[in-house]
């Protein structure tokens, strides 16, 4: 039982890396081509498609692979556990990449996210005190221990979320008299 379970973890630690690296660098690519600052509706429907399709094929391809492992037998809840796991593994391991390139790469795109925030907020015509204070709290949350924080919290629930529905498809249980 013990080289199962190892099996199963080295499985899901092997898509989590997969998913962690794809991630970031879509989010790197994002920021570099200059669709973050051209944002439009358009480009956040095809932004969430791309993540989506991304999202559930690696959650699919673990699941094929453990439930593979397991003689082709997975339940409902094993899916569910694994898709959780999988999201908190592909959650640190994105959010280590991310806070490893803000950090040691590229320091200044914390403070090109502060200066497009700005312009949001004298666009809709804020007083000065009024972004002053959203500043700060901008800050905050674009500090790169706070984006690890989110990265993992929100990577787990989401791999969640679309675990509910993966899980359910990709279970098999074994027959009852064999």
């Amino acid at each position: 039982m013990e080289t199962s379970s190892t099996s199963k973890s080295l499985i899901l630690v092997k898509w989590a890396i997969i998913g962690g690296i794809l991630s970031f660098l879509l989010s790197v690519i994002t920021q570099y081509s200059g669709l973050a600052e051209d944002f439009s509706e358009t480009l956040g429907w095809v932004s969430f498609i791309v993540t989506f399709a991304l999202n559930v094929s690696i959650l699919f391809f673990a699941l094929k692979e453990v439930r593979e492992q397991q003689d082709g037998f997975m339940t409902y809840g094993e899916g569910l556990g694994n898709s959780t796991l999988l999201g908190a593994i592909w959650g640190i391991i994105s959010g280590g990449f991310n806070y490893i390139f803000i950090n040691f790469i590229d320091d200044s795109m914390i403070q090109k996210q502060m200066d497009m925030a700005r312009e949001r907020l004298e666009d809709q015509g804020l007083s000065a005190s009024q972004i002053s204070d959203a500043e700060k709290i901008t800050s905050m949350m674009l500090s790169p221990g706070v984006q690890f924080i989110t990265i993992v919290i929100a990577t787990t629930f989401i791999v969640f979320v679309l675990g509910l529905i993966v899980s359910g498809i990709m279970k098999r249980e074994k027959p009852m008299f064999d």
